[in-house]
């Protein structure tokens, strides 16, 4: 009997990092793909680039990891916008002031848009989806009023640093994710919020029969997607140096979402983590650079990405409607 529960046990340990390891795996083989296809594809510089590129997208799928986690059906569709709208205020504010000021005020106001989803979501009552598209939208609009389609600032040659510079080999943007990324495990596994948002994610009811409170936990999660979209946007600007636009992160919000559910989260919430997101970013880095060497426009990016999108879904309710 005890044999029979440590093979069950087992089964589950190997289903549950396989899902977390699978993108890893996707990543290797375009890498493999690409330099069989052009030799000194998997060169130092270029892998050093690729972590440059992919730094910022991670640091904001880790925010919509919590948000996901929090429930079912919770998602964080304003991540893109609130990356662009931090775009056009960092620059704008950098003109005045420096970057330790901006900064935190930048985080701040992502972490507000967090707040206010959350609020919409978990206390209003309003869906998910329609909350963080409208917010958005809301987004976009304050952009467009701050830029008036106008360039309004550059960033400071420190935020460039930051965002494009390296230490020892190391991109400084790849080393902020890890850091933040080890921070969220840390989190997510070794605190009482951690845990509460599991709990939240996995049975709404139980948890507020437990005394926890599923609007708070909520309510945190988007707060931190919207600080770290936030912080993903300053990075942004500091490897575009000029905004261009006030839609300039648009393109990254279905990455980050497809970021997270690649990387084993359940879109129903309550399983899953930031390992696999490692892996998913990577990857979808990696494709888009693919993209760009076949000249694909950027609206047919986005169509590929959303249809990606969409069978990683099927894929992912045909497993579990199979487990039931």
């Amino acid at each position: 009997m005890k044999h029979l529960i440590s093979k069950e046990r087992a089964a589950l340990a190997i289903a549950k990092y396989w899902k977390a390891i699978t993108p890893f795996g996707l990543f290797i083989i375009l890498l493999i793909i690409g330099q069989l296809a052009s030799p000194g594809f998997l060169s130092i510089s270029y892998l050093a680039h690729l972590l440059t590129l992919a730094a910022p997208l991670g640091i904001m799928t880790l925010g919509q990891t919590f948000v996901i986690l929090s429930g079912k059906e919770d998602l964080d569709f304003s991540c893109g916008a609130n990356a662009s709208l931090a775009i056009v205020l960092a620059a704008l504010f950098l003109r005045h002031h420096g970057l330790g000021v901006v900064a935190p005020m930048i985080l701040l106001i992502g972490a507000s848009f967090g707040i206010l989803n959350g609020i919409g979501v978990r206390i209003v009552g309003v869906p998910p989806l329609i909350m963080t598209f409208g917010s958005a939208m809301l987004l976009y609009g304050v952009g467009q009023a701050v830029t008036r389609g106008m360039s309004i600032g550059t960033s400071p040659p420190l935020l460039t640093h930051i965002a494009l510079g390296r230490v020892a080999g190391l991109p400084i943007s790849f080393l902020i994710w890890m850091g933040l990324l080890a921070l969220a495990a840390f989190v997510l596994r070794r605190t009482i919020y951690g845990r509460w948002l599991y709990a939240a994610g996995s049975n709404a009811y139980a948890t507020r029969i437990a005394g926890i409170s599923f609007a708070q936990v909520g309510i945190v999660a988007y707060a931190i997607s919207g600080a770290l979209s936030a912080l993903a946007g300053l990075l942004y600007l500091g490897r575009f140096a000029i905004p261009s636009g006030f839609k300039m992160a648009e393109g990254y919000t279905l990455p980050c979402i497809m970021a997270v559910i690649l990387g084993g989260t359940s879109f129903s919430g309550g399983e899953g983590g930031v390992l696999g997101t490692v892996g998913s970013v990577l990857f979808l880095t990696s494709l888009d650079t693919f993209f760009s060497i076949f000249n694909i426009a950027q609206a047919w990016r986005i169509v590929l990405n959303g249809f990606l999108l969409v069978l990683i879904l099927l894929f992912y309710a045909r497993r579990a409607k199979l487990r039931e």
